[in-house]
């Protein structure tokens, strides 16, 4: 194995504190004789990631090369993502088909008539950058709808 090399984590049981389960992708980063730095990508929240050490024996090279541009991209950027990088990644704690309530008023889910103390429904179980997607529509008495489905930053939510 070298550095930029696709692997895939075979032993999850020594990594469960960083939500890394067997089977997860990442790219190598840095590595010496017995350890590597590897970037995972959190499979249920698109865009965030961290540099987790892992032993060179829990890892399994993928036959899968990332294009030279891609190296060379990453290889440029290398400061800014291990800047970027959290030490653990993150579950998201709200699942589809979730009732939730939006718990701040924001000019950003105002403007789409969704203020704070409305339920809605949570639509998909990924976010994307701690965002995720709420159904916050509805019909009212007179039968006419309301609402929005949009993305909600998943801190400005509570399930109930």
């Amino acid at each position: 194995m070298k550095r930029y090399d696709v692997v895939e984590l075979v032993n999850g049981q020594d990594h469960l504190d960083k939500n890394l389960q067997k089977g997860m992708t990442g790219i190598i980063m840095n590595l010496d004789f017995e350890f590597a730095d590897v970037m995972f990508f959190n499979p249920q929240n698109v865009g965030e990631f961290a540099l987790i050490k892992v032993k060179l024996k829990d890892l399994k090279q993928e036959d899968y090369r990332l294009p030279n541009e891609i190296i060379t991209e990453i290889s440029q950027k290398t400061e800014m993502l291990m800047h970027k990088a959290k030490d653990k990644l993150s579950p998201v704690l709200v699942k589809e088909y979730d009732l939730v309530e939006l718990l701040v008023e924001d000019e950003k889910y105002a403007r789409f008539g969704i203020h704070k103390g409305d339920t809605g429904c949570v639509m998909e179980n990924n976010a994307v950058q701690d965002f995720i997607e709420v159904d916050f529509s509805g019909i009212d008495e007179n039968g006419n709808f309301f609402g929005d489905c949009i993305s909600v930053k998943i801190e400005d939510i509570k399930v109930i």
